[in-house]
């Protein structure tokens, strides 16, 4: 076992932030292998220095782009029954996630569950959502603005 000297460049709000994100590119680009890839993430980091490249921007930490509304005028509502497998059950064989969206009736809903739950052995749940009918439901993304986070360059040694 020897020892590798790396450097890696890492972005967060903090140093702390920063140095996660540089494990994180380092596990990536040269994978786990047991923590001895030779990067930071086989470091401890007792050894590292660390240079501030670009000081964080706290004002300013995320990007809102709204999306565009393809509908003019009031939104438009549905009611629909949703089922759902009961959580808690062991034969349960689905993913996690709305499985049935019944469109007409409570009563239906509650006849549609009852089939699911004899075909599948579990039991389901039903609830009550509004759906929006005839445009996109998105309103906005929000994502964190990199050029505002600090850039950290980390450099050190470390086993390989």
């Amino acid at each position: 076992m020897g020892h590798q000297n790396y450097g890696i460049i890492g972005h967060g709000m903090t140093e702390q932030e920063a140095r996660q994100d540089a494990r994180r590119k380092d596990q990536d680009e040269n994978g786990h292998k047991d923590g001895y890839n030779g990067g930071i993430s086989s470091s401890d980091g007792s050894c590292d220095r660390v240079k501030v490249l670009t000081r964080p921007k706290p004002a300013i930490r995320c990007i809102v782009e709204k999306a565009i509304r393809k509908t003019m005028g009031a939104r438009k509502w549905q009611t629909v029954f949703v089922i759902e497998p009961t959580w808690g059950f062991s034969e349960n064989s689905f993913n996690s996630g709305k499985h049935a969206v019944v469109k007409t009736t409570q009563g239906e809903a509650i006849k549609k569950a009852k089939a699911m739950a004899l075909e599948h052995n579990c039991g389901f749940d039903i609830t009550i959502e509004k759906q929006l009918i005839g445009g996109d439901i998105k309103i906005a993304s929000v994502k964190p603005n990199k050029s505002t986070m600090g850039e950290y360059l980390f450099t050190g040694s470390a086993r390989c």
